[in-house]
């Protein structure tokens, strides 16, 4: 096929999604401001097989403004959308994802009942959280729901595109919404927790991230211990350290394990194990800004 008659039937496809409302599908690769109406309007630039389109912000979903921040958590993300504009002459296209989204929860919602699995995509990654498109709808899913224990980077659980499996939990009566969950496909580590471990107890962790007053090690998958710091620590542990923790109060009505650390200098750090000396870094940086004002003040008046 040549470049031109390829080119031919990719604008043909432009102008039936203008015409007909037909669902196309691209991959955002680009933000960028651009010039509409007397008003310079942020924009995502989507790849449809060579053809630059541009989806304004405010028409990504129902929940995005004019601005860049939802945007760039979705760089890569392959997004379904509707031609609302075209000019083939100029070569130039706009499209709207809030559109193709309405129409595909119109189609899509009916067919599906609570308590059914299926799969969704992960259209935006945070630190904390993850926007999954299902059937339609964009969802906002934390960190705490995702899966059972603490989550210090949700990014690096996953990535934008991926497959995600979610069940249905509540559909309204005239099939406009549908509540998802994606915890509740998992088996609940707490349900024998008192059996697994038992209060006074001593066990291998791994550090897995900082709280205000201590620190979160995990024991097991999906189970984590708030542990408070002792006063002989000469440095808080690193994540991905191992430590031994001596758990004095379980709660499982509120999935909380309370423990502290065990003064055992016989565990050390195993040299294939992670420790995110970057955090470190920025953490001992951060501590040194707030000791010393002074070099704060230096570094902002560096040219």
């Amino acid at each position: 096929m040549t470049d031109e008659l390829q080119k031919k039937i990719v604008w043909q496809n432009i102008n039936s999604s203008k015409e007909k409302g037909k669902i196309l599908t691209g991959k955002i690769i680009a933000i960028e401001n651009e010039q509409m109406k007397e008003e310079l309007i942020t924009c995502a630039i989507i790849d449809f097989n060579g053809i630059r389109v541009l989806i304004p912000a405010t028409e990504i979903s129902e929940d995005s403004k004019n601005d860049k921040k939802l945007l760039r958590n979705m760089m890569g993300a392959e997004i379904k959308f509707i031609i609302v504009e075209a000019d083939r002459i100029s070569e130039k296209a706009i499209g709207s994802r809030k559109k193709a989204m309405e129409r595909l929860k119109e189609i899509n919602i009916k067919k599906v009942q609570v308590g059914d699995k299926i799969y969704g995509k992960i259209v935006g990654v945070w630190k904390k959280f993850i926007r999954i498109e299902v059937m339609g709808i964009d969802f906002i899913v934390k960190a705490q729901d995702l899966q059972y224990g603490y989550v210090e980077d949700v990014s690096k659980m996953y990535k934008v595109n991926d497959k995600i499996k979610v069940i249905i939990k509540e559909k309204s009566e005239e099939n406009k919404s549908i509540k998802i969950s994606v915890k509740d496909l998992l088996e609940d580590p707490f349900k024998n927790i008192r059996k697994d471990f038992t209060e006074k107890g001593e066990y291998l962790a791994t550090i897995t991230g900082y709280t205000d007053n201590g620190i979160f090690a995990n024991i097991a998958q999906g189970v984590d211990t708030v542990c408070i710091l002792p006063t002989w620590l000469d440095r808080p542990p690193f994540p991905g350290e191992k430590v031994i923790i001596k758990i004095y109060k379980i709660i499982p009505e509120k999935r909380k394990i309370y423990s502290s650390l065990i003064n055992n200098n016989s565990i050390n750090i195993p040299n294939n194990s992670y420790i995110d000396y970057n955090l470190f870094h920025i953490f001992l940086f951060h501590l040194l800004l707030l000791l010393f004002p002074q070099i704060h003040h230096t570094f902002q008046n560096i040219p």
